[in-house]
């Protein structure tokens, strides 16, 4: 069984938004939380004739907001988006068998305790930023289990799916990408992710040895963290990036999104070296030969 929401081949938007994706967008996003596809969406952009062509507002103000409508060089354009399917028809024909096994296959086992057995391919802190007129403020919620494939149940899930820890938790058993582990749990789709929120039971078959996070470090890392502005494979899937929850009340309106944090501090993709210096100190000490040298 695997995942066909979270594809990103399927379907291309031109929406501004997506632009930090090169324009790709996953299956989940068009068919399960935008739900955009085959009628596309509507965005409203507004400006000011006036204002863009550097004259000053015929009202005295220095920027567009809720009094400018009824003004007489106020625009309003809607333009209109639709999603593309990159795949060829026979293609997508098969995509939509594998999105109907797979959404009967999530009815028949959604909110039900199964047994679970995985490898944990990768552990980070799970961070929530709320953001309202005081600030923003992040606070560890504990930690993500990301696996590329296990068993749920008797049934082999060939695909990433990823599982919760509380701070509590991690202290007491200490996980560690490599660790292999058995847990009941039950699982949601959450943003089209397959997610196990709350583990039990659990029982690690074998231990990887190798360093990893504790609350302490964790709360260290929280304070040189930065948001990248966009989301680059690179760093989604660096052992330092971190998917973030976002609620921002700031403007009076409650609204949800994801942002993606360097715990490393980096300030984008192109300056980071982290895994330059991963590379440096797995290395063994001392000079290496080179093939035609005379060491």
């Amino acid at each position: 069984m695997k995942n066909p929401y979270k594809r990103t081949d399927v379907f291309t938007c031109h929406y501004a938004r997506h632009a930090a994706f090169a324009h790709r967008v996953s299956a989940w996003h068009v068919l399960g939380a935008r739900k955009c596809y085959p009628q596309g969406c509507l965005e409203f952009r507004w400006s000011c004739a006036l204002l863009n062509k550097g004259k000053r507002c015929s009202r005295g103000y220095n920027r567009m907001g809720r009094l400018c409508p009824g003004c007489a060089h106020y625009r309003d354009e809607k333009i209109h988006y639709q999603p593309r399917i990159t795949l060829s028809p026979a293609e997508y024909a098969l995509f939509q068998q594998d999105l109907a096994a797979f959404d009967e296959w999530v009815e028949e086992n959604q909110g039900r305790e199964r047994e679970i057995s995985f490898r944990i391919d990768s552990l980070k802190p799970r961070f929530h930023k709320q953001i309202d007129v005081h600030g923003a403020r992040l606070h560890l919620h504990g930690y993500l289990l990301i696996a590329r494939e296990g068993f749920i149940g008797l049934d082999a899930f060939e695909d990433y799916f990823y599982a919760a820890i509380s701070p509590q938790q991690q202290e007491r058993l200490a996980l560690a990408p490599g660790d292999e582990m058995d847990a009941r749990a039950a699982f949601t789709i959450d943003q089209g992710r397959l997610l196990f929120p709350r583990l039990r039971a659990i029982e690690v078959m074998s231990r990887s040895g190798v360093e990893t996070w504790h609350n302490s470090s964790a709360l260290v890392a929280r304070q040189s963290a930065l948001a990248l502005p966009r989301q680059p494979d690179k760093c989604l899937h660096c052992p330092q990036g971190a998917l973030v929850d976002v609620i921002d009340r700031s403007n009076g309106q409650e609204r949800r999104r994801r942002e993606l944090l360097c715990l490393e501090g980096m300030a984008s993709a192109e300056a980071c070296y982290f895994q330059v210096r991963q590379q440096l100190a797995a290395e063994p000490a001392g000079c290496t030969s080179r093939p035609g040298s005379n060491h």
